[in-house]
């Protein structure tokens, strides 16, 4: 609750008590984005079993928790299941328009300004580079994804994608050296939400 307060979903306002608080929905927030792929999802029961699970896992001898409840790795169990592969894609790719339609607004257009290329490392369908690569067109987009994820999915003047991300950890343990190759200068991004005390700051 305190995230959809914070990013304008819902207000929050006091009632007769210091700690007790009303929410209610903000008339401000008619933002065209939607994150009900990303909800249907994370409380659909195949995902949230392995959370139920906690106790086997520790017991167990399995590495991960999801394998511990459905047998097989994460990525393995989406490639059998086309159908919850398309939710899980939908999902994230609702998550990176919201996020990365914020990032480009004037306040942090700064990121991106200079920039000739980016690498989008397990990038999904290519959401956050296709916005990149609209609202920056002199920057070249790369998407790195599994086969499955990138697919058939329609590549542009600059927007690429390339099917294996197998190479990523390998980009990424490198990125000092390939960020400042050839004398240029470049940078690594990460975007995440941080909630700070006042709620209409955004970092």
């Amino acid at each position: 609750m305190r995230l959809l307060v914070h990013s304008g979903c819902f207000n929050k306002t006091k009632v007769r008590s210091i700690r007790a608080h009303s929410f209610f929905y903000s008339a401000h927030q008619r933002k065209p984005y939607c994150l009900s792929p990303t909800v249907s999802v994370f409380v659909d029961p195949f995902f949230v079993a392995p959370f139920q699970s906690l106790s086997s896992w520790f017991k167990g001898t399995e590495l991960t928790l999801w394998g511990t409840v459905h047998g097989i790795k994460f990525w393995e169990f989406l490639n059998q299941n086309p159908g919850i592969n398309q939710r899980f894609n939908e999902a994230m790719a609702s998550d990176s328009e919201i996020m990365t339609s914020f990032v480009v607004k004037a306040e942090c257009k700064q990121i991106f300004e200079g920039l000739g290329s980016l690498v989008d490392v397990g990038g999904g369908n290519g959401s956050f580079s296709r916005i990149i690569s609209e609202a920056f067109p002199g920057i070249k987009c790369t998407v790195l994804d599994l086969p499955h994820v990138v697919a058939n999915l329609p590549e542009t003047d600059n927007l690429k994608y390339i099917a294996g991300d197998e190479d990523g950890l390998k980009i990424l343990k490198k990125r000092r050296e390939a960020i400042a190759s050839n004398g240029e200068r470049g940078k690594v991004i990460i975007i995440d939400i941080v909630i700070n005390a006042r709620e209409e700051e955004h970092d």
